[in-house]
């Protein structure tokens, strides 16, 4: 019983917690026009100058298949155990 109430307190105090965060921050508002496709693009994978966010799209992609790969690995070892 104080298990549920502690958790169903938890989460009020982090649903109170967001909102209060949302409502506080200021969110910039953008003219569409002025963004096109290709900012976009030199944003993420940058140009000549800049690598932009290329690197970090590659060590995220990486870790992914890692983590898939030994979520497959653990899955077919667990079931030839039993």
């Amino acid at each position: 019983m104080t298990n549920r109430v502690i958790s169903a307190a938890l989460v009020v105090l982090l649903a109170f917690l967001m909102i209060l965060t949302m409502l506080q921050t200021s969110w910039p508002v953008a003219d569409p026009d002025q963004n096109s496709n290709s900012d976009l693009g030199i944003a993420l994978f940058g140009d000549e100058s800049d690598p932009g966010f290329s690197p970090v799209l590659i060590m995220i992609a990486i870790l992914l298949l890692v983590a898939l790969l030994g979520a497959v690995f653990l899955a077919k070892e667990e079931e030839g155990k039993k």
